[in-house]
């Protein structure tokens, strides 16, 4: 398939990539790129897990060197291999997802361990370093004190925290990887305006994300690479959501025309999981009624405390108030393990963090609950390939996948514990599409066989596809439940806000 690529008429584009190639021991990454990115421009490049994103941006930033082809910034051919400190001096810089800021020091020291702290008479001028701070602040439209500390900001700051400081080097093309990722709906739209504001200012942004319908409403461009090959690269206005996202899957995905399934459970039926006036500091009084082979999505902005309740039910924390029934019969968890015991399984938000450990293999990631070896090496492979992980290599490191195959094996692991009810905190968070089609099927399989899922999430699309039923809080109140078919994007974005 020949790839669609429009160039932009701008005769000096911030960044230009032209027949970029790139082979890893016989597997090729890249495959003769090539895109153009205009001065103040924001420019998706989208494309799912193992497409090439990362591989791109990590040879454009001086991280790797590519195997042949050019890379020019801002009408500057740089030579191979490039040195990051070369990319950086052309005015680039790369905002990773995690922002690689130092949480314990304040906003204004971490701007300053990049541009340098301003001396007077040999000594470190507070004054000076403090204005500059507050100037590159302002740029992005962060409006707090440079002398608070990063920890105490909230995520979406932080990211506007790192933009500022990739600003106070005078970039003129920043490159981000992933900046929405754990951000709620309302934060994302929040960073996509600064981001806005910045390329009106002339500043070009290449954004890469996997929220396809977001990056329609914001990029001016997109390029969709697939298999390491541009499959097109073209205004956003003249594609829509679903054409999007066959670009980048190759197919139409299967969630964009699922069926919404209706609990088959009778008025009778035990509920799987009961709460009643269950509170917490973050959110209550919550009452609910979770049934057998139902989905019950709890969904809200970054503050809502829908996260909170996945944990309260887990056994992560405690309520102070309220009580909850597991099949009937009284639960107060002391811990994770209570939860477990009660055939409960939870799938954390940050699954680096708190899921998986990357230094294990595969292998060792789904057994980490201490089955024999006999047993580890006869079913896992097995388990890799029912939940369809590339690749099906249970001795590859977990740190070597992408994040949809990282977050297909820590789903596995939990689903291979046979729970009764499956807690899912934020279960796609910075999964690409395809990834996302096998999330769901797994999902709605596990309703299929007679679970009770409950999903909270912030992505109101993924909410609204998934769940029978829809709890919306807002500042930890529940201000709706929703049956299915009330349960649109349009409705879920007015009620949270």
């Amino acid at each position: 398939m020949d790839p669609i690529v429009k160039f932009p008429d701008s005769p000096s584009a911030a960044l230009e990539v032209s027949g970029v190639e790139k082979v890893y021991g016989g597997n090729v990454a890249l495959a003769g790129v090539s895109l153009s990115v205009g001065q103040g421009e924001i420019h998706g490049l989208l494309g799912a897990n193992g497409a090439g994103k990362s591989t791109l941006v990590k040879i454009i930033s001086g991280i790797e060197p590519q195997d042949a082809g050019t890379v020019s910034i801002l009408g500057a051919q740089l030579p191979l291999p490039h040195h990051p400190s070369a990319v950086r001096e052309l005015g680039c810089a790369l905002i990773h997802q995690d922002r690689a800021l130092a949480p314990d020091l304040s906003i204004a020291d971490n701007i300053a361990l990049t541009v340098g702290y301003t001396r007077r008479w040999g000594l470190i001028d507070n004054r000076a370093t403090t204005l500059r701070a507050r100037e590159a602040t302002a740029r992005v439209g962060l409006s707090v004190d440079v002398s608070t500390l990063v920890s105490d900001l909230p995520i979406a700051e932080q990211t506007l925290v790192a933009i500022a400081r990739a600003l106070a080097v005078d970039a003129r093309l920043v490159l981000l990887d992933e900046p929405t990722a754990n951000l709620g709906r309302e934060d994302a739209h929040l960073l996509y305006g600064r981001l806005r504001a910045l390329a009106d200012d002339g500043v070009a942004c290449v954004l890469i994300t996997h929220a396809l319908s977001e990056a329609l409403e914001v990029c001016d461009r997109v390029t969709v690479l697939r298999d390491g090959e541009v499959v097109a690269s073209q205004p956003a206005s003249e594609l829509s959501p679903d054409q999007l996202a066959t670009l980048v899957v190759g197919h139409r995905p299967a969630h964009h025309v699922s069926e919404r399934r209706k609990r088959s459970g009778s008025a009778a039926e035990t509920p799987r999981l009961s709460l009643a006036g269950l509170t917490h500091d973050r959110f209550g009084p919550l009452t609910l009624d979770a049934f057998p082979g139902e989905v019950i999505g709890i969904t809200g902005l970054a503050d809502s405390g829908h996260l909170q309740v996945c944990e309260v039910v887990a056994g992560l924390a405690r309520a102070s108030a309220g009580t909850m029934r597991v099949d009937g019969t009284e639960y107060a968890p002391s811990g994770v393990a209570h939860a477990r015991g009660r055939h409960i399984a939870y799938v954390p938000p940050d699954r680096l963090r708190d899921g998986l450990a990357s230094s294990m293999s595969a292998r060792e990631n789904l057994y980490l609950d201490g089955r024999s070896p006999k047993r580890e090496r006869s079913e896992s492979q097995r388990i890799m390939r029912d939940a369809k992980v590339k690749p099906a290599d249970p001795e590859a490191h977990i740190s070597t996948f992408s994040g949809g195959n990282q977050q297909k094996v820590l789903i596995a692991k939990w689903m291979e514990t046979e729970p009764s009810l499956l807690v899912l905190s934020e279960p796609t968070v910075g999964v690409d599409i395809g990834a996302r089609d096998d999330i769901y099927s797994r999902i709605h399989q596990s309703c299929a066989e007679g679970r009770t899922v409950l999903v909270a999430s912030s992505d109101l699309e993924e909410i609204s596809l998934l769940s029978d039923r829809v709890i919306v809080l807002r500042y930890g109140q529940v201000v709706a439940e929703l049956e299915s078919e009330e349960a649109t994007v349009e409705r879920l974005a007015a009620l949270s806000s």
